[in-house]
């Protein structure tokens, strides 16, 4: 048996960059913090996204957030004393459509108004930020401010801050419920025992949805699948990251991850439970959405009504690792040879998928619950998570400590999936 706390002043699930930016935060405060990892820190889609780190093309709700967690980029690695690869390169948008220029330039006309400098590049200024790149003709939006950091590495540095202001991390740690008394937190049941505490931050992606199924609560999430790779080293090409038909980003060691915006979505039972209010989103995006049938599959239902079995879930698939579509990536290769004629000699050095958790309008949920009190949850950043993590992790810290955000969160209350408004994504990437 391991050495569990008997109590805390706050229970966070999940070890991604969410749980580990919130402990961090919540540890300078002075807190007793333990955060418990089904698997292990940052196993899956904190290290497994792209590393961009961008305001451009942002749902204008989360814009204001984006805003504050750049200027909370740009000191990281200062701040917590570790090397993030950070790059502040900004974020280039090449457009393939006429439609998507338009759509781009009503967009940068919001983000104005919220003090955010983005600027349309006519195809003849392109080379300025993509040197020798054939990238078509109809130019894009460059977000100067906009920067990169390497997933892999952000995570674990967020983990050592925090463990040395004293907080815990537990992994291999399975938290099997909230438990909850007379209207309200009261601890939670690990697999090692139970910890006494009146604050629990959930912060556990894609399985956060069965988590608030105990406790009655409806959180309508699905997981979809992303796929990225990793390329062998090209001559320097760009700092921005960019988007071009295929999406890249060039580190400091001259590889390169690359992807694309094209998805696959793992039917499970959150696919048939949820479906319906997904329909809109499915419209807009379903071209770029395959489905398949994962190895989780359907075998994983009873987890959402028997807590014995998302006990056999959570200690089963401790570190999902979803396969990735590697014809997609072959085929995102060679549009990145076509569009940069200086990595015709790359090819791939090796891939990896992860599972995105997606609400119906693509916002998240950031939010204390009213019932039960003391539940604070922070989950469904669907794929746009990475960059928000450092001020996610201050605000949920703001909320169990002082009761309160500095940012107006009301679009990413929970309660906007049970009041009747609609569920819309005005996500432009």
């Amino acid at each position: 048996m391991r050495d569990l706390p008997a109590r805390a002043d706050v229970v966070i699930v999940g070890a991604g960059i969410m749980g580990a930016a919130t402990a961090w935060y919540l540890a300078k405060r002075g807190l007793a913090v333990v955060v418990c990892e089904k698997g292990r820190v940052a196993g899956e889609q904190s290290s497994r996204n792209w590393g961009f780190v961008r305001q451009q093309g942002r749902d204008p709700a989360e814009i204001p957030l984006m805003m504050e967690s750049n200027r909370i980029w740009r000191t990281l690695e200062r701040d917590l004393n570790a090397d993030l690869e950070w790059i502040a390169g900004g974020n280039f948008v090449v457009f393939q459509t006429e439609e998507e220029r338009a759509t781009f330039e009503r967009w940068r006309a919001i983000a104005a108004r919220h003090g955010l400098q983005s600027r349309m590049v006519p195809a003849s200024e392109m080379q300025q930020i993509v040197p020798g790149s054939q990238l078509g003709t109809l130019g894009g939006i460059f977000t100067e401010s906009d920067g990169q950091a390497e997933p892999a590495k952000v995570t674990h540095a967020l983990q050592r801050a925090a463990e040395g202001r004293g907080a815990r991390f537990l992994t291999d740690c399975a938290v099997f419920g909230v438990e909850t008394s007379g209207g309200r937190v009261s601890g939670v049941e690990t697999e090692h025992g139970a910890i006494q505490v009146p604050t629990v931050v959930l912060a556990c992606g894609g399985w956060t949805s069965r988590m608030l199924a105990h406790l009655g609560l409806r959180f309508p999430q699905v997981w979809i699948t992303g796929s990225v790779a990793r390329t062998t080293a090209a001559p320097p090409i760009a700092e921005a990251a960019t988007w071009a038909g295929v999406a890249f980003r060039q580190r400091a060691d001259g590889t390169m991850n690359i992807a694309t915006r094209s998805a696959d979505h793992d039917l499970m039972v959150e696919s048939l439970l949820f479906g319906r209010v997904f329909l809109d989103d499915y419209r807009k995006h379903g071209r770029d959405l395959r489905l398949r049938l994962g190895r989780m599959g359907l075998s994983t239902a009873l987890g959402r009504v028997s807590r014995s079995a998302l006990r056999r879930e959570l200690t089963r698939y401790r570190t999902l690792d979803p396969a990735p579509n590697d014809k997609q990536l072959d085929n995102v290769l060679q549009r990145l040879k076509q569009a940069i004629p200086a990595t015709t000699h790359v090819r791939i050095d090796r891939t990896w998928g992860g599972y995105i958790d997606m609400t119906p309008d693509m916002l998240p949920v950031i939010d204390s619950l009213d019932r039960p009190d003391g539940l604070v949850v922070a989950s469904g950043f669907s794929g746009h998570g990475f960059g928000m993590g450092p001020i996610v992790g201050r605000l949920v810290s703001e909320i169990v400590a002082d009761g309160r955000p500095s940012i107006d969160l009301s679009a990413f209350r929970f309660s906007r999936f049970s009041d009747g408004g609609p569920l819309t994504s005005d996500t432009v990437i």
